[in-house]
């Protein structure tokens, strides 16, 4: 009787098990990745050298992964046992090495003059935050993506790509406005120096916010339909639709701190004295919106 309520099938426990036992392989391989990719001894700088930074990274890669596995195993189950596990392990390969792809490119293109991996290994946590959450909502846009696609799995794999390449336009354009906001609140000053001096108010703002962009972003995989057969027609509009979230998340989101911290000067707080509260409250303000506007575009 009990199994009438029950929205599992479990004539497919075996492909539940063999995704969980593939999931927690690519979980537990993170940790010496990120090692590899880094130089660096994860043993050493968790235990020996006690690098809180470090940890924060990790633990954001971890759930960054976890995130984007969610979207790996969604969906139908393969054709058999076999064809799953090379399904999960492939689009799995494919989501770590994407996010592992956007780590550099915002090391080295959205921060050009701060390394975010020197800084970590210096235990700067501002830079480890960032990491964390750029990971994360990296994972969020790339998890939404491979619930999106269906169908042919080369062409999958292609739509996920060309989805992954345009949201990171987007979340450029959106750290682009985060650092000319801080320039024009602090008269030229750049933001990678307040990271460089570990404030993690400004960081945490920061982050928050490239959360909430991705989650908005993500939920324009919910407004337009997935078609395999006309591709680029559906991706031109759920760019548009994506680039439309990201701007309507920004410009609700100046409305709403407004009347959240009234008379309270942002860029003092945060940018000047690294008022972690209101940095908190600011940056929590984006992820509200984004939640917001995903609910009623998957209503």
């Amino acid at each position: 009787m009990f199994r009438d309520f029950i929205n599992i099938d479990m004539g497919l426990g075996l492909y539940y098990l063999v995704d969980f036992l593939i999931a927690l392989t690519l979980l537990t391989g993170i940790r010496f990745l990120s090692g590899l990719v880094g130089n660096v001894s994860a043993t050493q700088e968790l235990s020996d050298k006690d690098n809180k930074a470090f940890g924060v990274s990790l633990a954001g890669a971890m759930i960054a992964v976890s995130i984007m596995l969610i979207g790996v195993m969604s969906g139908d189950a393969g054709y058999s046992l076999a064809d799953e596990a090379l399904t999960v392990i492939l689009f799995g390969i494919i989501g770590i090495a994407l996010m592992w792809l956007t780590r550099i490119a915002f090391d080295r293109l959205s921060f050009p003059g701060l390394s975010i991996h020197e800084q970590i290994m210096k235990g700067n946590m501002s830079a480890s935050i960032m990491d964390a959450c750029n990971m994360i909502a990296t994972a969020i846009i790339i998890k939404s993506a491979m619930s999106w696609v269906d169908g042919n799995i080369t062409i999958a794999i292609t739509a996920v790509v060309i989805s992954f390449m345009a949201s990171q336009v987007i979340m450029a354009l959106a750290t682009l406005y985060r650092v000319k906001v801080f320039e024009r609140r602090h008269k030229g000053r750049r933001l990678y120096s307040a990271i460089e001096d570990n404030n993690i108010a400004l960081a945490l703002r920061f982050s928050a916010y490239r959360i909430g962009i991705a989650i908005a972003v993500s939920a324009a995989f919910t407004a337009v339909e997935y078609d395999p057969d006309a591709f680029i027609n559906v991706f031109i509009v759920w760019f548009a639709v994506a680039l439309a979230l990201f701007v309507l998340l920004t410009l609700i989101a100046i409305v709403i701190r407004l009347g959240v911290l009234h008379r309270i000067n942002i860029g003092e707080e945060v940018g000047e004295q690294a008022n972690i509260a209101v940095g908190a409250i600011e940056g929590s303000i984006y992820i509200v919106v984004g939640l917001l506007l995903a609910g009623l575009i998957g209503a």
